[in-house]
């Protein structure tokens, strides 16, 4: 793995833990309406998922 990759790896690694942090921050700490939490939960879901789907890339099948 060249450092490009390390780099992308370990920030993608960062970015995913603050998206775990944010998912439970919507659902368990903020007292807001139903309709932004549920705005809020998916925009988070969709951040652990496009982050997990780069972490596949990053350590998928070598060329």
């Amino acid at each position: 793995m060249d450092k490009r990759t390390k780099i992308k790896a370990i920030t993608t690694i960062i970015c995913l833990l603050f998206s775990v942090f944010a998912l439970y921050t919507f659902i368990f700490v903020l007292d807001i309406s139903k309709s932004w939490k549920v705005v809020l939960i998916i925009v988070a879901l969709s951040w652990i998922i496009s982050g997990i789907s780069n972490l596949t890339e990053y350590f998928g099948k070598r060329k």
